[in-house]
């Protein structure tokens, strides 16, 4: 437990000396620069700047260890009245002293630390059940778990203790220490459990995008266009053929038989090729006869119209084969034609 409370002591005392430089090769210029920091310390202390001596000294010794230097940094120490940073180093200097076969520095040294371990304050840091994963601080400087509960070595005044552990809040407490020797306890109270992390909200999922349009993609297909809801041409032609061929068969018939009656009355009166008397008569049958037979050849020729539409109709499965009829109406004061399509 000495040994630990020197380190810490130790530790401490490099912190509180003042303001640290980038650490160098102990060759060349650091060497230089340590004997330097050594001579300006030495001057201040003579003058009894003990602050700015021991900043200087503090220096020289990190950057070239010497035990010369380290026995005038206690020196400069003590009489700054850090007397546990003193000791620690008093201490350490008696084991360099005594490795070294120096018998009068560790005397000398050995001499400092039973006169200061008589003015020596110390800082007992308790705390019961310590969570696992304990760190503390004295002094912004680690301080080991095992430091619980064993006195330690402490300069005179304020000091600051920093105890953390995973998943509780940290704790900071304040320590004023006297200039009198004696034990100062530090009771570090059982730690808080800390809240728990905020539940982070997930973002809403993105937007999908369109998908991208190929350029060699064709353009959608516009909607055919309704079929048109009239007649169809075989329709048009089936009608206009039957139906004018049917008319024409109608003249064709009609006039036949008009011309066959006027024959009938004209021939009577005919004397082998001449007929006196019946010319108007026999013009008139020879009109209706020439009617007659353009009636009958129309006929004909809407028949073929009509035919020609029922080849081109649309073929429609199951459905009955298209028929054409006509039949001609003859009777008591009716003459006509009646089809079916």
């Amino acid at each position: 437990m000495r040994r630990s409370a020197i380190a810490v002591l130790l530790s401490l005392a490099v912190t509180s000396s003042g303001a640290r430089v980038r650490a160098q090769s102990p060759e060349g210029p650091s060497i230089a620069l340590a004997e330097a920091l050594f001579q300006q310390g030495r001057k201040l202390l003579d003058e009894q700047r003990y602050a700015e001596a021991c900043t200087k000294l503090a220096e020289s010794q990190r950057l070239d260890p010497k035990l010369g230097t380290l026995l005038n940094l206690a020196v400069c120490h003590e009489k700054e009245g850090k007397i546990a940073t003193a000791w620690a180093e008093y201490t350490s200097a008696a084991s360099l002293a005594r490795g070294k076969g120096q018998k009068d520095r560790e005397q000398f040294a050995r001499d400092h630390v039973a006169e200061l371990r008589k003015q020596l304050a110390y800082v007992v840091l308790r705390m019961e059940a310590p969570p696992a994963g304990l760190g503390m601080k004295l002094d912004d400087k680690p301080i080991d778990v095992a430091a619980l509960n064993v006195p330690l070595p402490i300069d005179p005044g304020k000091h600051t203790v920093t105890v953390v552990a995973p998943g509780k809040r940290a704790w900071t407490g304040e320590v004023t220490v006297p200039s009198q020797p004696g034990e100062i306890p530090v009771v570090i109270p059982a730690l808080e459990d800390a809240p728990p992390p905020p539940a982070q909200v997930a973002p809403p999922p993105p937007e999908p995008l369109p998908p991208p349009i190929s350029p060699t993609k064709p353009p959608p297909a516009e909607p055919p266009l309704p079929a048109p809801t009239g007649p169809s041409a075989s329709a048009v032609l089936m009608v206009t053929g039957f139906g004018g061929g049917g008319a024409a068969l109608l003249v064709g018939a009609v006039t036949g038989i008009v011309t066959l009656a006027k024959a009938s009355e004209i021939l009577p009166n005919c004397n082998g090729s001449s007929c006196p008397g019946q010319a108007n008569a026999l013009a008139t049958a020879t009109t209706l006869a020439n009617v007659s037979n353009i009636g009958f050849g129309v006929a004909v020729l809407g028949l073929g119209v009509g035919i020609a539409g029922i080849a081109l109709a649309p073929k429609r499965e199951h459905a009955p084969p298209p028929a054409v009829s006509v039949t001609p109406l003859l009777g008591p004061g009716v003459l006509g034609l009646r089809g079916t399509f």
